[in-house]
Order: structure tokens, then sequence, then C-alpha cells
């Protein structure tokens, strides 16, 4: 498909690509900090952790393709760098030892500015991507809402990679996005997908989670009905008896 350039699309596409590049990098590297790779195929089949991931996997948080990815056929060449943003935000909730942002007690509502711990940095990039992606339908941001996105963004990779080894290294990547004039049509047309596949993602989890919660809801509702209507049963057939 074309992809047709102009100003503001371009400044669309170095937001997506700040986010999916800086951004996706620095969730990795948090996840590496916490769960080095070089033990991470231990740590993934541990009794502490398996359990969870089994879980997750069945309640369909976790897809077949993240699996494969968690559990490759030789287990030691698990690594890290093939985990995408989506599969990482679930990791770093559910087996990091990380819990909601104390100041929101929700991991997915943006924390106020006053909170910055590492849960509240994790919860701003996913709803930062969520600003940005509501420019989806243009694919260009204007002037001042590029700066203004720019900069919380920005703000909240630098903080959140403050806690890895690379802190120097996310500081010149995000100047050299800032400052770049031009981007490669196809780069951006490739950075634009890239942001939204990663909110579809996120979208279809979501959905997966949410029906599966009203098929337990139905399930247990369906289970007082029974126990209810056999209660009665039963008591009216005791009534007859006697």
């Amino acid at each position: 498909m074309a992809f047709s350039s102009t100003q503001e699309n371009t400044k669309y596409a170095r937001l997506c690509r700040l986010l999916v590049d800086v951004g996706g990098t620095v969730l990795c590297d948090t996840f590496d900090s916490i769960h080095p790779p070089a033990s991470l195929h231990v740590v993934l089949s541990s009794p502490s952790v398996l359990p969870t991931l089994q879980s997750l996997r069945e309640k369909r948080v976790l897809s077949l393709l993240h699996w494969e990815r968690l559990f490759p056929f030789v287990a030691s060449t698990v690594s890290s760098a093939n985990f995408d943003a989506t599969l990482l935000m679930v990791l770093l909730r559910n087996i990091c030892g990380l819990s909601p942002p104390v100041s929101t007690g929700n991991w997915d509502q943006l924390p106020p500015d006053s909170d910055n711990s590492t849960e509240a940095n994790i919860v701003r990039i996913k709803c930062y991507r969520d600003e940005v992606f509501a420019h989806a339908t243009e694919a260009s941001v204007d002037v001042p809402t590029f700066n203004a996105l720019w900069q919380k963004i920005s703000h909240v990779v630098l903080a959140l990679g403050s806690g890895t080894n690379y802190s120097a290294i996310y500081k010149t990547a995000v100047n050299r996005l800032a400052t770049a004039e031009w981007m490669d049509p196809a780069a951006e047309a490739h950075y634009i997908k890239l942001l939204s596949d990663w909110k579809k993602d996120d979208d279809s989890l979501k959905e997966m989670v949410e029906e599966l919660k009203g098929m337990l809801i139905e399930l247990v509702t369906d289970s007082h009905l029974k126990f209810y209507f056999f209660e009665k049963d039963t008591i009216s057939l005791t009534l007859k008896r006697s």
C-alpha cells in the first residue's frame, strides 16, 4: 500500500517509533533487570512462576504465540528480545513482583504526576500509546499535539530507563529521533502499523478476558439457580412426605 507522507504524518510516525522502538526496548530492559536473560528459562519453569503462566494461558491472557515464545522447543533459547510489548506488559504485571500503582490501585488508570514508581511509568507507556493511537485515523498530528505527546512519552521512557544499565543509550536514541527531520515513507508506514498492531493485540486481549468473565458469571449464576431449584424441590418433597 502506498503511503503519502506529510509533515504531520512524519510527526505521528515519530511518536509511533518512540513508543515502539524506545518504549518497547525500555520495557524489555526493565523485565531483564528483574529476570536476567541467562536464567530466564529457569524462572519461567519454576514452581513460583509456571502455575501463574499456565493460569494466564487458560484464561487466554497469553496467546498461543506468546506461549511458544515463552517456551520454545529448546528451553534455554528463550529470549525476552522476542517478546512483543503486549507480552512484556503481561509479564511485568504478573511475574515480576510488581503491583498496581499505589496512587491508583489500577493497572489501566493513568497515575498522577506525583507517582514516579516503576509501576506508574509502565502504566504511563500504555496510556500514552492510547493517546497517540487516538490520532490513528488521520495518522497525523499538529505541532502543539506532537510537542505535548513527545514531552510526556520521552520523559516516562527516560524515567523508566533510568532503572536499567542503558539510560545513556535511551537519551541518545530519544535525542536523535527528536531532531530527525525526515523519515522514509516506508519506515513511517512500518512504525504506524506496529503501534496499531500493539493496540489491537491489547484490545483483543481485553475482549477475551471480558468474554471469559462473562462465561464465569453465567456459569456461577446457572449453578446457583440449579442449587436453588434443587433445594426447593427437596423441601417440597420433604413436606409432602411429612
